[in-house]
C-alpha cells in the first residue's frame, strides 16, 4: 500500500494536471510514481525537465539508455523502477537476458560492459570515478557528452528511485522475478 496519496489525474487541476499532461506526454501514462509526485508537482515538473531535455540530441541509444537505467534501479534497490525497467528495455529491443545482466552491470557486448562499468563507478563511488575506467570508457568510443548524458540518466533515475522507497506508491508493471534473487547479491560500499 502506497505511503503517499496518488493523485487521480481525472480530477487534478492547476499545476498538478499540467505536470501529469507532460508526464503523460513523455512517458504515454501516468504512472503510480507519478501520481504520488502530484504533491509536489513542481519536484515532479522538475524531473521531468531533465528527463525531456536528456533527451535532446542525445547520443547514447535507446538500449544504452535502458541498460543504465536497469543498473541504476538496481543498485538503488528500486524494484518498481527495474519492473518499468523491464518493460521500457523489452520494448527497445533488449532480451530478458540483456537486462538481467544490466542489473548485474554485465554485458555481452564489449563496448557496452564499459559503459556499464563506468555507469557502475559512478554510482557506487558517488562520482568518483577512476581515470583507468574513464580511459576505457572513452576508448571504446563515448564521448564526453555522452558520459555526461549518462550521469544526467543516473540522477533522473535516482532522484525518482528515492521518491519511490520514500512514498511507495503501487506497483503498475509486472514484477520481475530475477529481482529479488540478484538484489540481494548487489553489495553497495
Amino acid at each position: 500500500m502506497s505511503k503517499f496519496e496518488q493523485i487521480d489525474p481525472v480530477g487534478a487541476s492547476g499545476k498538478v494536471a499540467e505536470a501529469f499532461s507532460e508526464a503523460e506526454s513523455q512517458f504515454g501514462a501516468v504512472i503510480n510514481l507519478f501520481k504520488v509526485m502530484g504533491c509536489a508537482p513542481n519536484v515532479l515538473n522538475g524531473v521531468l525537465a531533465l528527463n525531456k531535455e536528456i533527451g535532446v540530441s542525445i547520443e547514447l541509444s535507446g538500449k544504452e539508455v535502458e541498460q543504465i537505467a536497469m543498473l541504476t534501479s538496481a543498485l538503488n534497490r528500486c524494484d518498481y523502477c527495474v519492473n518499468v525497467h523491464m518493460a521500457v528495455g523489452k520494448s527497445v529491443g533488449l532480451s530478458s537476458d540483456d537486462l538481467n545482466s544490466a542489473m548485474e552491470g554485465k554485458a555481452s557486448d564489449a563496448k557496452i560492459q564499459t559503459l556499464l562499468t563506468f555507469v557502475d563507478e559512478v554510482i557506487r563511488n558517488r562520482g568518483l570515478v577512476s581515470d583507468e575506467t574513464l580511459g576505457k570508457v572513452q576508448s571504446a568510443g563515448f564521448s564526453n557528452k555522452a558520459l555526461i548524458e549518462a550521469i544526467g540518466i543516473i540522477g533522473f533515475y535516482t532522484t525518482l528511485q528515492y521518491i519511490r522507497h520514500v512514498a511507495k506508491p503501487d506497483h503498475d508493471f509486472p514484477i520481475v522475478s530475477e529481482y529479488d534473487a540478484k538484489v540481494h547479491g548487489i553489495a553497495l560500499s
